[in-house]
């Protein structure tokens, strides 16, 4: 009877594990230099927390319940119930939760060390890449402010640039997780930096694109818009903050890995309770009212920031955008814009990085 009820706590106990994230400690170990780009350094405490941001926004919810629930987990948290050795059920169920918070916090630490599944070197590599953005950005005096900064946080965290508090609380979740302020900031000032860069030196040839597509609210002199377009869909469940801020940068992480529509699906699989429907030939007003700026603004190849829509957040990725003549359905033809977008972005990076002086202090794989 008394090893039913064990058995029956220990089950309690690992279920729960499933639901409840313990607070994780910030890397202590002293910080060294790893890498010098241009003379600025990188360091251990750099990487550290770029492998926590990695593991935290790609699909760390999946790899905690992967440890939790696995066989081996099951069987120490067995065996650490038979050396505590309790005597009666209310011992067990105190040994229960000691024991499930050891568990959590055992799987946690192992989860944001690993990245993701990125290994030290490609971290080191997304490290000295955005050195080179924003030592680009300096020399064109391109610079982000806080501002701009948090109004595209508050837009990930689900509440919009102007909520305040609900920012605070987005920070909060990565600090839980040994994740700073300033990391998330600089990640975030990174991408805007370069963005800015790509159009500072790229301007004519993306002004030349902007002007080559329809620009009004979805309707030309010729007929409408339409669009193929595939929907990323990741369910929320409940309201929880947290939960909704989890699926946001899920998705955004998709979306900075988009390559193109045929891609999608693929990705998606690797994302719990993410699926991607095709729509094809569709109306702007048959979309999400606050999806339709968003594909309207975006172009071919593109895939748009997630929103929050009735449970869940989605992202549209842009397949086709064609007019539809009034009487017949205009050829559409294949649009090369984000891939040259993207071409362009990888060749300034590329000549970066054949200029800078980046030197290894230590050994990075």
């Amino acid at each position: 009877m008394r090893i039913a009820k064990l058995h029956r706590a220990a089950t309690l106990a690992v279920a729960a594990v499933l639901t409840v994230l313990a607070s994780a400690a910030p890397d202590s170990r002293a910080q060294s230099i790893v890498v010098l780009v241009n003379d600025e350094p990188i360091t251990s405490g750099d990487i550290a927390q770029r492998t926590r941001w990695m593991a935290r926004t790609s699909g760390f919810g999946d790899r905690m319940k992967a440890l939790l629930t696995g066989n081996a987990v099951k069987e120490r948290f067995r065996q650490l119930m038979v050396k505590a050795n309790p005597r009666s059920q209310a011992e067990a169920e105190q040994a229960a939760e000691r024991i499930k918070g050891q568990l959590i916090e055992e799987a946690k630490a192992r989860v944001l060390s690993e990245g993701g599944g990125t290994s030290r070197k490609q971290v080191i590599e997304t490290l000295i890449e955005d050195k080179l953005k924003l030592q680009a950005a300096k020399t064109l005096k391109i610079t982000i402010s806080d501002k701009e900064v948090e109004e595209v946080l508050g837009q990930r965290a689900g509440g919009g640039s102007g909520k305040k508090p609900l920012l605070n609380e987005f920070y909060q979740q990565f600090e839980a997780d040994g994740i700073s302020r300033k990391t998330v900031k600089n990640i975030i000032r990174a991408q805007l930096a370069w963005r800015d860069v790509i159009r500072r030196q790229y301007g004519p040839r993306i002004a030349a694109m902007i002007a080559s597509a329809p620009s009004d609210d979805s309707k030309t002199a010729d007929g409408d818009i339409q669009f193929d377009v595939r929907v990323l869909r990741l369910a929320v469940a409940g309201s929880d903050q947290r939960a909704v801020s989890q699926r946001m940068m899920e998705a955004e992480n998709l979306r900075a890995k988009f390559t193109s529509c045929a891609d999608l699906p693929k990705r998606a699989k690797l994302v719990a309770d993410a699926s991607v429907k095709a729509v094809h030939k569709a109306k702007l007003a048959s979309f999400n009212k606050d999806a339709q700026p968003l594909i309207l603004k975006a172009a071919e190849g593109q895939m748009t920031p997630p929103i929050l829509v009735s449970g869940a957040v989605e992202s549209y990725a842009i397949c086709k955008k064609g007019v539809v003549a009034k009487k017949t359905v205009a050829e559409e033809k294949p649009d090369a814009r984000q891939q040259e977008f993207e071409r362009f972005s990888r060749r300034y990076l590329y000549e970066l990085r054949k200029s800078a002086s980046i030197d290894y202090r230590t050994k990075v794989d």
